[in-house]
């Protein structure tokens, strides 16, 4: 409370007569993170998910796009996850939290699923368990980011969590394989 009262120049008589309490105080300042920091997360979701019928999703690209996003911010400390781990038995902390998750998840499996429907990812990719399998990764990338000195660390693991993705893509060799299949039967009935 002493460095609130610093930062804004209010009293604490003022702190909580704006908020209600403590708790309020951390629930609105847990709102305003999320609000400061996933548009960006957001923008580039959504931009994959407005692509028109003909321009490629490229999942791949879009997911290091989001995790250049996540390393750059995770400086800052990743307050989402640290109010998961600190007041994961708050409900009103806990909701919010998985807000977050779930908006995240939810988006990561669209741009994923829309992959697959284009032909620019094998259907085994499964879209909802590797959304799942980004958001745990972003969530410990923010820990990494934050905690660890190495910044090559988090750059190389990203690098090959969108490598691991982008072995989902059909591989040319199996288009041209089919592509000569039907040449052949074509060749085979005249």
């Amino acid at each position: 409370m002493s460095d609130l009262v610093a930062a804004t120049g209010m009293n604490r008589a003022g702190l909580y007569a704006a908020f209600g309490s403590k708790h309020q105080l951390y629930i609105t300042a847990l709102g305003r993170y999320r609000e400061d920091t996933e548009p960006e997360l957001r923008s580039i979701a959504h931009r994959a998910l407005e692509k028109k019928e003909d321009e490629r999703t490229d999942a791949p690209r879009v997911v290091a796009d989001l995790l250049d996003v996540v390393a750059r911010h995770s400086k800052e400390g990743g307050f989402v996850v640290r109010a998961a781990v600190e007041l994961a038995d708050d409900p009103a902390t806990m909701r919010r939290v998985q807000e977050a998750w779930t908006e995240l998840e939810r988006d990561l499996a669209a741009i994923l699923a829309r992959a697959v429907e284009r032909g620019e990812m094998d259907p085994a990719a499964a879209p909802d368990r590797l959304a799942r399998t980004v958001l745990v990764f972003i969530q410990g990338a923010l820990v990494l980011g934050h905690a660890d000195e190495d910044d090559h660390r988090l750059a190389d693991a990203a690098a090959g969590l969108v490598g691991l993705l982008a072995a989902y893509r059909p591989s040319a060799t199996a288009e041209e394989i089919r592509s000569q299949a039907a040449d052949d039967a074509l060749l085979n009935e005249s």
